[in-house]
């Protein structure tokens, strides 16, 4: 299985975090106080600097306000057009 950093996945999951961080109304710092954790982590999140595992992605999901399983599916839709 090949797993580029930067590949379109990679790029898609980044739009999606930075985009749902923006509807929220929230700065990135914003969402690392919400996550507990330091601005640099977010800001490597949405350069595709970092990766995200699924618990992270479910925590970053619910900081957002957002659902974690629509968000998935919206996700899995948008891999899938890009494939």
């Amino acid at each position: 299985m090949n797993k580029p950093l930067h590949g379109k996945r990679s790029k898609i999951f980044c739009e999606h975090i930075r985009s749902l961080r923006e509807k929220a109304g929230m700065t990135q710092r914003d969402l690392a106080t919400a996550l507990g954790r330091e601005h640099g982590m977010v800001a490597r999140i949405e350069l595709g600097e970092r990766r995200v595992d699924l618990i992270e992605a479910f925590d970053l999901f619910e900081a957002l306000g957002a659902d974690p399983g629509r968000e998935v599916q919206e996700l899995m839709k948008k891999f899938n057009a890009a494939a």
